[in-house]
């Protein structure tokens, strides 16, 4: 089985600091060479280790809705 790529620590503050007010698409838009499930996971993660521990905020669920494939 290969080994992926370890998130580095610029690419985990940056989910960090940008987890609250962007939806996963445009997550996706910001980590172009990481897959949904790898970024879906890397989030539960870090909410399971404490380093996130707030919720989307509202415009950004709105969006996500819109955003819906």
């Amino acid at each position: 089985m290969p080994r992926t790529k370890a998130w580095g620590y610029s690419e985990e503050r940056a989910l960090i600091e940008n987890y609250n007010d962007k939806t996963i698409k445009e997550l996706e838009e910001m980590f172009p060479n990481r897959s949904r499930e790898s970024i879906n996971n890397k989030i539960k993660r870090l909410k399971r280790s404490g380093k996130i521990t707030e919720g989307k905020e509202l415009d950004a669920i709105r969006r996500a809705y819109l955003q819906r494939d």
